[in-house]
């Protein structure tokens, strides 16, 4: 598991602050870090540090995402009990 940035190693939880047809800029709930993302000539922002911010909005229950998934949603899942 990587660090994603945001406190305990998990991903942000970004929310829109303000977008322009050039420009997007988002916050984290969480830490409150400020990220300004620049969008291609179709409107996309098309960048992998764009998807591992917002890891947590693609994480799926199946697939290569699930141990991310459950490390996000089901904390207590993950914890080892000896």
């Amino acid at each position: 598991m990587t660090n994603y940035g945001c406190k305990h190693g998990l991903p942000h939880d970004m929310v829109l602050v303000h977008e322009t047809p050039r420009v997007k800029w988002e916050a984290c709930r969480i830490c409150s870090r400020k990220f300004r993302w620049l969008k291609g000539n179709r409107g996309r922002v098309n960048n992998p540090e764009y998807l591992r911010a917002h890891a947590r909005n693609y994480a799926q229950p199946n697939g290569a995402t699930n141990r991310l998934y459950q490390k996000i949603y089901y904390p207590e899942k993950c914890v080892i009990k000896i």
